[in-house]
């Protein structure tokens, strides 16, 4: 077997140490599976399939949503990595505004839809649906409301479908 010089053993060393430093420097630039299907700070789930828009900040809460169709459905869920927790709401309606990627503005109204199984009833609800036929095709929109989220009235943000993350 023969023996390295110092120099080959040092060329190796170097080479390992460069591998190592741009797998950690590759991992921490990857995208994760993040609560907005794109790169964010701290990672958050949807647990129906839509997207995660901040209630003010993430800390808050989150409202998901997922659009099928004509109907717009949200649920109301907790802050950081709580997005699997409902967070009842005692609002029976939610009223947002929809600016679509024209610019054509429209009002649409949710309607609470309380989990039986949870024991919810309207006034004390963490899902809601809206439904309008000029949702259908849309891809891309913008809306605006409010809610009384965790005991105060909150302004709401839902950017669909990449979710709203102010923090």
């Amino acid at each position: 077997m023969s023996k390295l010089s110092i120099t080959s053993k040092f060329v190796i060393v170097a080479g390992m140490i460069a591998v190592v430093g741009m797998a950690i420097a590759i991992y921490k630039l990857s995208p994760k599976d993040t609560h907005h299907d794109h790169q964010s700070e701290e990672e958050h789930e949807t647990h129906h399939g839509g997207c995660l828009n901040a209630v003010e900040t993430c800390a808050v809460g989150h409202a998901e949503a997922k659009l099928e169709g004509e109907i717009l459905k949200i649920w109301f869920v907790g802050g950081e990595n709580e997005t699997d927790k409902a967070v009842r709401v005692t609002d029976k309606q939610i009223v947002l505004i929809v600016t679509l990627e024209n610019g054509q503005k429209n009002t649409l109204t949710l309607d609470a839809k309380p989990n039986e199984l949870a024991e919810e009833k309207v006034g004390d609800c963490s899902y809601f649906e809206g439904q309008a036929d000029w949702l259908s095709n849309v891809k891309k929109f913008d809306a605006t409301g409010k809610v009384n989220f965790k005991g105060r009235e909150r302004p709401i943000k839902i950017e669909f479908p990449d979710g709203f993350d102010p923090d």
